[in-house]
């Protein structure tokens, strides 16, 4: 009897343990090419494709699971598909809304470079096979609704003025400024430093939606370009990007009077 009563404990313990065992790690995210041709990657057991731009977000994706998040493509290996892994993701354990900025990675260990078409997208087969990422906090809190942050990814310190505000940042520096909604175009103006002088690189105003939103500006380096009399310019691009954060949906109200 102490036997029987021993097991049927053991057995309610074990259930309550596998009842308080922390669920699969569920996460949104948005992808964000850089510097590459548009590309479609695959993701999950289920094969799910996803779009990925160098010109706006991706739309959202879910992914639920207790390990990384691995992007890859399908390959031709003598006849036969296969995956090829393009690139591993690990979200910090806290995150629930990321931001990954997949740059070209070192493709010298990759035996098989013939990409099956995904039959559709925007794609194409030359497309890097391997990436490496950024991963940034996409939520609301991080980057809250009403504020424009500029991530400066190029080689140069660049000073920026945005309406009456002016301030500097260094290379992989970050500055985050409220965003009156009311404005349609914010003035703008940057410089980047180069051999000890600052060089205006850019005049034009920054549009923006006009409705409670938040933006992302990156700077990045673009193709280095010879002047006459070997004078440096900076070439810097711009990528201005809108989005407004999804809002939670209020439960569906039940119509009383139609109820029979």
């Amino acid at each position: 009897m102490n036997s029987k009563h021993t097991a049927r404990r053991g057995l309610l313990l074990s259930l309550l343990l596998l009842g308080c065992s922390p669920a699969a790690h569920a996460l949104e995210f948005r992808v964000l090419g850089w510097s590459s041709d548009d590309i479609t990657l695959h993701y999950g057991k289920k094969s799910t494709l996803m779009t990925v731009s160098v010109n706006g977000f991706s739309p959202a994706y879910e992914f639920h699971g207790d390990g990384p998040l691995v992007f890859y493509k399908m390959v031709d290996q003598d006849g036969n598909p296969r995956r090829q892994t393009a690139c591993t993701i690990t979200f910090p354990p806290d995150m629930q809304r990321g931001l990954i900025i997949l740059f070209p990675g070192d493709e010298s260990t990759v035996a098989n470079r013939k990409v099956i078409s995904a039959g559709e997208g925007p794609g194409t087969p030359d497309a890097p096979l391997v990436y490496d990422y950024l991963l940034l906090d996409d939520s609301t809190e991080a980057r809250p609704v009403g504020t424009i942050e500029f991530r400066n990814f190029s080689s140069l310190p660049v000073a920026l003025m945005v309406e009456s505000r002016q301030f500097v940042l260094q290379p992989k520096a970050k500055a985050q400024l409220p965003l009156d909604s009311s404005v349609k175009r914010l003035p703008f103006r940057a410089a980047a430093r180069v051999n000890g002088q600052w060089k205006v690189f850019l005049t034009n105003p920054l549009p923006t939606r006009g409705r409670p939103e938040r933006m992302m500006v990156l700077l990045r380096d673009g193709p280095t370009v010879a002047q006459p009399g070997g004078d440096v310019e900076p070439n810097i691009k711009l990528l201005s990007l809108s989005d407004f954060p999804p809002r939670p949906q209020a439960p569906a109200s039940t119509d009383v009077a139609s109820v029979r």
